[in-house]
């Protein structure tokens, strides 16, 4: 029984590092300005559940003194990291949404996390069970917040991914309240607490960045075919032959006439008269006028 929570902890841990990989995946071809956020929450997490991880191993390969102080080197390394990850929270909650805060909201998440960290710190010294559970209340009054903000604005959003990543963080954080509160109520419990809900947020993140992912790639799929269309089209209205098609296509890609000569296997002549022809086709009179023309027509 003692070596679930470790168990549970290895688990999340494994999840929350998938969660790490897809967030930097994602953040290559997602458009909003929070992807870049959502790594650095992922990452927050991540320390998060290896501290309490390797906490929870030190607690079964040690004992004595030796346990204690690596108990108190874990917990403190856990306990900065969920301050962090608490202060975070509201603001992650309102990117994610499109909804800026106010300057009091701000204040609000900085004095909770702090309040969290002093009550934190002195539970390490002080293991009293009122203040495990103001830590629990604290945790709770951040997440109501965040609820509260996502579930008043989540059907506004036009991104069906996003929406769904709202909705099912307000059902997990309805379906954790149990968990919390026999956290409160049987000290003994806390130990799993940590762990399932960490299990429980970050198999959701993980739906989440899979389906964001994959429809990310079928948008650019789409944008693609429509790019193509879009060039076909332009090659119909200046009467562009396939040949001159295919020059266009390398100029895009950088190269030299040189290079498309020995790509296309013609002579670096015939590559000039195609590029005058091409010129003279779009009434442009250098590449760089040419690549401004392919860019502002979406090719």
């Amino acid at each position: 029984m003692e070596a679930v929570p470790l168990l549970l902890s290895l688990i999340a841990l494994a999840i929350v590092s998938m969660d790490l990989a897809l967030a930097i995946v994602w953040n290559r071809s997602a458009r909003y300005t929070w992807s870049r956020t959502c790594i650095v929450f992922t990452a927050t997490l991540l320390g998060a559940v290896v501290a309490f991880a390797l906490d929870q191993y030190s607690y079964l390969a040690f004992s004595g003194t030796a346990s204690r102080i690596l108990h108190f080197i874990w917990e403190l390394i856990l306990v900065a990291d969920s301050a962090f990850i608490l202060a975070m929270l509201p603001f992650f909650a309102s990117w994610i949404i499109a909804r800026p805060m106010s300057a009091y909201e701000k204040a609000f998440a900085i004095i909770v996390a702090s309040l969290y960290l002093a009550d934190s710190v002195a539970w390490l010294f002080v293991p009293h069970q009122i203040f495990s559970i103001l830590q629990y209340v604290l945790w709770m009054v951040v997440v109501i917040y965040c609820i509260a903000i996502m579930f008043g604005t989540w059907k506004s959003i036009d991104d069906r991914s996003v929406r769904t990543m709202c909705f099912t963080l307000i059902v997990i954080s309805f379906s954790m309240v149990p968990v919390i509160l026999l956290a409160m109520i049987f000290r003994q419990f806390r130990e799993l607490s940590i762990p399932i809900v960490s299990l429980a947020y970050t198999i959701a993140i993980l739906v989440f960045l899979f389906i964001a992912i994959a429809r990310s790639e079928k948008k650019e799929e789409e944008s693609e075919e429509d790019r193509a269309v879009s060039f076909q089209k332009a090659m119909e209205q200046y009467h562009i032959t396939e040949r001159e098609a295919e020059v266009i296509r390398l100029i895009k890609d950088g190269l030299t006439n040189k290079e498309i000569a020995s790509e296309l296997d013609i002579s670096v002549n015939t590559v000039n008269n195609h590029i005058a022809n091409i010129f003279s086709k779009t009434e442009v009179r250098s590449r760089i006028d040419l690549l401004n023309l392919l860019q502002e027509a979406s090719w």
